[in-house]
């Protein structure tokens, strides 16, 4: 069976039809995938009931019908039809549910940890999907390649996982919007530097403007487009000098200030920093 097995349920409030596969992870898979534990669809009763206190791997659950709670990290969730339950089984947990229909997966390897940090960081343990059908798609997908008695596609699934969890992220950054009135300071952030670049910027202005914590401010910025701000503020005026080497005949001293930095020398050392090119060789390399 290729490490998987599969099982029909006979647990207590699990009812006709549910199943769970298991699956055993190769080494590679271990080592350098997503990978997979175990995934499953359950249908359960109204006083279907799990609790937990360690499990080695992250859970994933969505709910197709139905509802339930889950209490995770002394905080109680509220999760419907369409909603993704997503737990660091790590800790203690629990959930019951009201006649729903999931499907599951326990997974982990990879970046699992920090998908599941960023996401949790927006939302807590309960997406709303939307309109989006990505997650109920690939949860199908990788449920059907790893049942029934054929060799399962670790490197597939570990991209099919990959691809939940972007989408779960990207969905999370977008509640985390809505919780701030619709309006995100990292947006109006962005604007200002790619208004300014050329001038000095100091992060502290940049968080007194959309009145934030210097340190709140820089974590929900990393957050939402993996640069710190100060990152940021560089590969914006890098962005700008690579191409004015490429569209003008500007000394480098020139294009160095006409971008933003401070003087010829950090120019050229950070840009080399960067691109592993000095902006001279940059200049002139044929892309």
């Amino acid at each position: 069976m290729w490490g998987v097995v599969e099982m029909l349920i006979s647990e207590k409030r699990v009812v006709k039809d549910s199943y769970t596969v298991f699956h055993t992870p190769s080494n590679m898979a271990k080592s350098m995938f997503f990978y997979l534990k175990c995934a499953g669809r359950y249908f359960s009763d109204s006083d279907y009931y799990v609790e937990r206190k360690e499990y080695n791997s992250f859970l994933l659950i969505y709910i197709k019908s139905g509802e339930g709670s889950i209490y995770y990290e002394n905080k109680t969730y509220e999760a419907k039809e369409n909603d993704v339950v997503i737990i660091a089984c790590h800790k203690p947990y629990s959930y019951s549910s009201d006649n729903w229909e999931t499907l599951w997966v326990h997974f982990d390897g990879n970046m699992s940890r920090e998908f599941f940090n960023t996401i949790y960081a927006s939302t807590g343990c309960v997406i709303s999907l939307k309109e989006s059908i990505i997650v109920p798609k690939y949860l199908n997908y990788i449920i059907d390649d790893i049942s029934g008695n054929k060799k399962t596609n670790e490197p597939i699934v570990s991209c099919y996982i990959q691809r939940i969890l972007t989408e779960l992220m990207l969905l999370s950054s977008d509640t985390s919007s809505e919780e701030l009135n619709n309006t995100s300071p990292v947006e109006e952030a962005i604007t200002y530097i790619q208004n300014n670049f050329k001038n000095k910027i100091s992060i502290e202005r940049l968080s007194l403007d959309v009145n934030l914590s210097t340190f709140y401010f820089s974590r929900i910025f990393k957050r939402e487009t993996g640069y710190s701000p100060y990152e940021y503020i560089i590969m914006t005026r890098l962005n700008e000098a690579k191409k004015l080497l490429k569209e003008t005949i500007l000394s480098i001293k020139e294009i160095g200030f006409s971008s933003g930095f401070n003087s010829e020398s950090n120019f050229v050392s950070c840009f080399k920093n960067n691109n592993y090119v000095t902006p001279k060789e940059f200049r002139y390399t044929c892309f």
